[in-house]
């Protein structure tokens, strides 16, 4: 995409970014027009990367805690532990008629900054539990941002699976353990972006495998170990074919054995990085950067997305969007979405926002409001309403006078176009997806002036014996489950639940000795970063962009010339 652009300076980080014409473009598009007025939205002041980390503070998704609901008294799950000011409430009861968000309503005081007058609500406004609904799940309490689970565990942005735990961005599949942006697979562990695979371990970038193990990149193949970059092959050991019988004999002593296992691990790797990589995961994109894009056009810094068009800086849009800038997390139906978190299921011209989804339409800065909701502005937990300031109900002749105030004001206070600043957000840095992306320590969480979460002595409860771990799964007992294992990583305690040990004895893997792979410790320290880099194609010389960056040790090709070798 070749725009004419302007070099901007990030008032965060200091680093140079661009903005081209078609970002003022959309700028303008977006901007709202109240009782006939355009309000423009002003050109960021933060880089896309700051922008992304200032939107996932707000969002914490594996973090769970026990307490109670505020409202019923009843036990439950949250992502919101016991010491919050607000109120917290099942999810099931923040939905039903037995409280009312207006009441909770407040004028516009115009000699305080809007960000501060927000806070204060949002301190005040009882928040839901989970994102969940729960009436689609069963024995799946332990989830979150999740939908139709069945017997699952601890997986999170998943929809439509069974019996599987500890994943993230896992779809319709089933018995899967460790897991990262994986659909419809079936006994897979440890696997990160693979499709229709079955029986497969440790394996990266595979479709429509079975039987594959410490593989990348492998489409249509069968019993392979340590391979990478084939097509449609079978018993092959890295990346050398072998009769049946033979490979049946060598992949068993590699796993009954872990100093061989080990070695194989090695030496995986030494073939991974003998064979080329395309510079970007792109399947039928027209005029787009990115990485891990599928059906997208003329899109723009976008990473694991789908459906997209005309679309920059979005991140992990599941389900397509039209229009839409600055975006985290969702999509189905939805457009005209600036500086977004969690957005999604008929949504249209909504700004600043956090979780709002469900027929919703001409929201600024709001946060967890739906269903059918519209023209709202500072409000929180809104339900089935319209023309709303700070939870206060209006009429549209007075909503329409009272918003351009509003924006002049925060004008003033250089508000105006900027999302929520990190210091309000509900979370400790710690606990939400920016710390994935863009980990920081305590010390300089604390030197920006942002919430560092860790649980209080009285929330931690004992949890069982301390255990010895054995590198030979069959001589684990179920005695296992009731005692604490250590994370060799974050030196954190974590335990095995039953189903996950009758998983490990019928796939024939050790007890991991971390905790779960959907960590940033795990499968998504294994991914590439959402940074593109400008290098030029090992082959041809073409320049191209990559998630590969220039030190990398792999030989990066673009995608012609990838294709050329690997077909």
């Amino acid at each position: 995409m070749n725009y004419p652009k302007i070099m901007k300076n990030c008032k965060n980080c200091t680093s140079p970014f661009e903005v081209t014409e078609s970002d003022r473009a959309f700028y303008d598009k977006v901007s709202p027009i109240i009782a006939g007025k355009k309000y423009r939205i002003p050109e960021p002041t933060l880089c896309p990367n700051c922008r992304q980390q200032r939107r996932g503070n707000f969002r914490n998704e594996r973090n769970l805690y026990h307490r109670k609901c505020d409202l019923s008294g009843k036990q439950m799950i949250s992502t919101f532990h016991r010491g919050t000011a607000f109120p917290v409430y099942h999810i099931l009861e923040w939905t039903s008629d037995k409280w009312d968000p207006l009441d909770y309503g407040r004028d516009f005081d115009f000699s305080r900054p809007f960000f501060e007058q927000f806070y204060e609500l949002s301190q005040a406004v009882p928040r839901y539990n989970l994102f969940v609904d729960p009436t689609l799940d069963e024995n799946s309490e332990f989830t979150n941002c999740a939908s139709e689970s069945r017997n699952c565990y601890l997986i999170f942005q998943a929809e439509k699976n069974e019996d599987c735990y500890y994943a993230r961005g896992i779809n319709r599949s089933k018995n899967c353990v460790d897991c990262l942006r994986v659909s419809e697979c079936e006994q897979c562990y440890e696997c990160i972006d693979t499709n229709v695979c079955f029986s497969c371990t440790y394996c990266q970038d595979c479709d429509h495998c079975s039987n594959c193990h410490f593989s990348t990149d492998l489409r249509g193949c069968r019993n392979c170990f340590g391979c990478h970059g084939l097509r449609n092959k079978e018993y092959h050991l890295f990346n050398q074919p072998l009769s049946k019988e033979e490979w049946i004999r060598k992949v068993s002593e590699i796993m009954k054995d872990p100093k061989k296992r080990a070695a194989a691990i090695q030496k995986s790797e030494q073939t991974r990085l003998s064979v080329p990589k395309k510079a970007v995961q792109m399947t039928n994109c027209e005029k787009g950067s990115g990485d891990y894009l599928i059906n997208c056009k003329n899109v723009k810094g976008c990473f694991e997305s789908k459906d997209l068009e005309d679309c920059a800086y979005c991140y992990e849009i599941g389900n397509g969007a039209k229009d839409c800038y600055d975006f985290t997390a969702w999509g189905i139906n939805t457009q005209l979405i600036y500086e977004g978190m969690g957005i999604g299921y008929n949504v249209f011209h909504t700004l600043f926002s956090v979780h709002c989804w469900q027929n919703v339409s001409n929201v600024l800065y709001s946060q967890d409001c739906f269903p059918s909701v519209s023209n709202l502005f500072g409000c929180i937990g809104i339900r089935r309403n319209e023309y709303c300031i700070l939870n206060k109900k209006y009429s549209r002749e007075d909503y329409e006078a009272l918003v351009p105030k509003i924006i002049d004001h925060m004008k003033k206070a250089d508000e105006w176009g900027e999302f929520f600043p990190i210091e309000i957000s509900p979370y400790g840095y710690n606990e939400t997806i920016a710390q994935d992306h863009f980990p920081l320590t305590k010390e300089a969480v604390i030197n920006n002036g942002w919430k560092w979460y860790e649980e209080e002595p009285s929330e931690q409860s004992y949890r069982g014996p301390q255990a010895n771990l054995t590198e030979n799964i069959y001589q684990v007992d179920e005695s296992i489950c009731k005692k604490i294992l250590t994370c060799d990583v974050t030196g954190k305690p974590y335990k095995i639940i039953p189903q996950e040990l009758n998983f490990y004895k019928k796939m024939g893997i050790p007890i991991p000795k971390k905790i779960v792979a959907t960590t940033p410790h795990g499968t998504d320290a294994k991914r590439n970063p959402r940074i593109l880099f400008d290098r030029t194609c090992a082959e041809c010389q073409k320049p191209i962009q990559t998630t590969y960056a220039p030190d990398r040790p792999e030989k990066v090709l673009c995608e012609n010339c990838y294709l050329k070798q690997v077909y």
